[in-house]
């Protein structure tokens, strides 16, 4: 049961638009000469992308327009800004991992409602992947073979 509740959570922070946020790797400044919006998350904090980043990544997957990019960067700062909280919080395991999985949620259908349908198909397939590595980890991790 535990496994699962990990797994849960897990799959709800590994949809995350950034697979590094996983492992808790710094990310490198964004390239591009726009200003950061004051709604953005530092990277330096605990190794998250900043909104900006994480759409660009989105972006040159999606091929996302800059209307999309625009609407979308509240959103993933909107889910960073909760899933922080979250993490902060205090709580069972079980409340804590449903909570991350409803975030997701609420935030990928406000992301889905952005895009055209090739661009969902592949936002999708993007998820699954996601999903599926992280799955890998927490059967290697059960196995006794964490992974550094």
């Amino acid at each position: 049961m535990q496994l699962k509740i990990l797994i849960v959570a897990s799959l709800a922070i590994a949809s995350l638009p950034c697979s590094r946020i996983a492992f808790g790797q710094q990310t490198s400044p964004s390239s591009s000469d726009q200003p950061i919006p004051s709604t953005s998350v530092p990277t330096t904090t605990g190794g998250w992308p900043s909104p900006d980043e994480a759409v660009a990544r989105l972006s040159s997957k999606l091929n996302l327009s800059d209307d999309q990019k625009s609407k979308i960067t509240p959103i993933i700062a909107d889910r960073q800004t909760k899933m922080r909280e979250l993490a902060d919080s205090s709580g069972r395991r079980l409340q804590k991992a449903r909570k991350a999985k409803s975030i997701m949620s609420d935030s990928d259908k406000k992301i889905e409602a952005l895009l055209s349908s090739d661009q969902k198909k592949t936002y999708e397939q993007m998820k699954e992947e996601r999903r599926e590595q992280m799955q890998s980890r927490m059967q290697q991790r059960g196995n006794g073979n964490p992974q550094l």
